[in-house]
């Protein structure tokens, strides 16, 4: 038998044999298993596709970061201003409603309600809040810029980062 009579009648068992699953694909008949032969063959859509973090979600993470960051400086530095009514008013509120009213400016003005930017809000903030005095840990002369050395100190000491000065008796 030529070479060429053998690939020609390979090719049409080939093409019967896909006739008859589709066949009884559609009749709703399943062969058993038989033998896996190709990983390829298998249609790309049967794959479970990996699951990704939005980049909304880790945008707003960043949003809330920074947002509970600003909120606290500003606290701060309002606190140390001169004495003003508006100064006196934010110094007075503290961060978190600082950190609220950015929140809705941001939620509401730029349209951040759904729920990748609402989850990555509420993952931001908390971190924010606990982590601030590790940062400070991490880059203290950036802190100390944005706060005062006092303060800084202080932050890392309730964060028990850095022992109390003893003070000899």
């Amino acid at each position: 038998m030529l070479d060429s009579d053998r690939q020609k009648q390979e090719f049409q068992a080939r093409v019967q044999r896909i006739q008859t699953r589709l066949l009884e694909e559609q009749s709703g008949k399943q062969r058993p298993a038989t033998r896996l032969t190709h990983m390829s063959a298998a249609p790309k859509a049967a794959m479970k596709p990996r699951r990704r973090i939005p980049l909304g979600g880790t945008l707003a993470l960043v949003l809330g970061l920074a947002i509970l960051l600003g909120a606290n400086v500003t606290a701060f530095q309002a606190g140390n201003a001169p004495t003003g009514f508006f100064a006196r008013a934010l110094a007075s509120a503290g961060p978190l409603p600082i950190a609220g009213a950015m929140l809705f400016v941001l939620m509401i003005g730029l349209g951040m309600r759904d729920k990748p930017h609402v989850i990555g809000l509420a993952l931001g903030l908390p971190l924010m809040y606990f982590g601030e005095p590790y940062l400070a840990w991490l880059a203290p002369e950036l802190w100390v810029q944005m706060y005062s050395a006092d303060h800084v100190d202080t932050m890392l000491i309730q964060a028990g980062l850095r022992a109390p000065p003893v003070v000899p008796l």
